[in-house]
């Protein structure tokens, strides 16, 4: 399944799910519904954390691991998908605001002759979703090759290659269009300015700062390391283990694992001002207004809920996860979500469980 490059498919069908501004549910309650929630789902596993005002409670219940019936532990790690661009866009950001470079700046000036209409897609396209780059995904090497073999890694430079090679789908800025290799190009970009690999700018810049001992950058077929829940494909009679289907080798798209802990931290601390300054996470949070958006900000989405209040953060999936991360404005309010069981229904159950955690007063 095609979740870690689709929002539509992953945030919108869990923001739907709502959020409210209620004080936290006592650890106990949330035992209980997620007890329950994977009790009555075809889901192995969940973790489930909820932050207000600083004070942090997660839980977890059901399976890590189904083969050797390993509890899942609110301490786990999981992969996260998509929303490692939230982090690879901080990094953007960063740069930003050292001047190295500007959200106004084109591709083609950030990295000469890699686009033929590189002149025509600015630094904010990219981040956004609206500079009209083709998605990797429904283009050769990726698709013959994924469908082949679901374990293959194919290079980063490779996929954008691939649409570099291909007309723009539309005019930069005119619509919103969700295309994972806008964030392959945005970590070429973060190389070439900086001269370091993008695994070491997330170290230096962000993990190793904010404490984040539970996260890393596992490109291609990289070791992930302990503590890490199991992925499944729940949409057969039996769960089927998908952990190493890796889509090609997410980099910049989708290539963090990390823990409900970790993830809270991460956005508490962006949101708060402590990685950029306030300017720049405003930008980050304003949708951009346009045709086909979601709530696409500069690399964080402004999720909706019927509870009447507005969260910022960001869904990922990969073959067999899910995860899903906001926090308010303030971040006084951060939630995250990780399951480890993907199919239409278990979707529709997690949006169920969501609406009943996140609306509570």
């Amino acid at each position: 399944m095609r979740l870690y490059a689709t929002v539509t498919l992953v945030g919108v069908a869990l923001a739907c799910a709502g959020l409210a501004g209620a004080a936290p549910p006592p650890k106990s309650e949330l035992q209980r519904n997620a007890d329950r929630l994977i009790a009555t789902s075809g889901m192995p596993g969940i973790i489930t954390l909820v932050e207000q005002d600083a004070r942090r409670t997660a839980v977890a219940s059901g399976l890590a691991d189904v083969a050797r019936r390993r509890a899942i532990r609110s301490t786990d790690r999981t992969w996260i998908g998509s929303i490692t661009k939230a982090f690879v866009a901080t990094l953007v950001m960063q740069l930003v605001a050292e001047s190295t470079f500007g959200l106004d700046d084109t591709v083609e000036d950030l990295l000469p002759g890699r686009f033929p209409e590189g002149e025509r897609i600015r630094l904010r396209h990219l981040l956004n979703h609206t500079s009209g780059i083709s998605e990797y995904m429904r283009l050769d090497p990726w698709a013959s090759a994924v469908a082949r073999n679901p374990r293959v890694v194919i290079p980063a430079r490779r996929l954008v290659s691939a649409a570099a090679s291909l007309p723009l789908d539309f005019e930069p800025g005119s619509r919103a269009s969700y295309s994972n290799t806008n964030y392959l190009v945005l970590a070429e970009i973060l190389e070439r300015a900086t001269g370091r690999p993008l695994a070491r700018q997330l170290r230096e810049r962000i993990f190793e700062p904010l404490g984040l001992s539970a996260t890393g950058f596992v490109y291609g077929r990289g070791a992930v390391g302990g503590n890490r829940i199991r992925g499944y494909d729940v949409s057969g009679p039996r769960p089927l283990d998908v952990s190493l289907h890796r889509l090609g080798g997410p980099w910049a798209d989708g290539a963090l694992v990390s823990s409900a802990r970790d993830l809270a931290v991460f956005f508490g601390a962006l949101l708060r001002g402590k990685l950029l300054p306030p300017e720049l996470v405003t930008l980050m949070t304003a949708p951009t207004k346009v045709p086909g958006s979601h709530g696409e900000g500069l690399g964080l989405y402004k999720l909706p809920s019927p509870c009447g209040r507005w969260y910022y953060g960001h869904a990922g999936g990969t073959p067999g996860y899910v995860t899903w991360a906001a926090g308010s404005r303030d971040a006084s309010r951060i939630v995250v979500l990780a399951a480890n069981g993907i199919s239409h229904d278990a979707l529709q159950d997690l949006g169920l469980y969501l609406d009943g955690l996140l609306c509570r007063r």
